[in-house]
């Protein structure tokens, strides 16, 4: 049922845009948007086949095999992942180092910014009352 109304829903917005671009008031965006929802619509469909098509092949291997651990081997050898290479350490040189500040450094570092300028050529940050 969410995937008739997911599909009808994308068809109606569809409609409404179309309409909404022969309007006098209509633009290209929803000329745009018009063409663009009906391949929502199509998305959510075959989303839904691909759900499906997972779920019944699962389903067919556990009432061949009976075990999730020969499902796993054979999904191991049918997408080539076979667990023979071991995890890539990163270099320590690759990243640059972060730095190391205590509390009392950073508030410092940020103590000029909160003030605001306390340079004697910074104009004020808010304007004189005028009359």
């Amino acid at each position: 049922m969410l995937l008739i109304a997911a599909v009808i829903t994308c068809c109606l917005l569809a409609y409404w845009q179309w309409t909404r671009y022969q309007s006098g008031t209509g633009t290209f965006q929803n000329l745009g948007y018009a063409l663009q929802w009906p391949f929502f619509g199509a998305f959510f469909v075959y989303a839904y086949k691909a759900g499906l098509k997972m779920e019944n092949e699962k389903i067919d291997a556990l009432n061949a095999s009976g075990s999730m651990d020969e499902l796993y081997e054979a999904d191991l050898a049918r997408y080539g992942a076979d667990g023979s290479r071991d995890p890539v350490e990163i270099d320590e040189d690759f990243l640059p180092e972060r730095p190391t500040l205590d509390v009392e450094e950073y508030n410092s570092m940020l103590a000029p910014r909160r003030r605001g300028s306390t340079e004697p050529n910074s104009e004020p940050k808010s304007e004189p009352n005028r009359k």
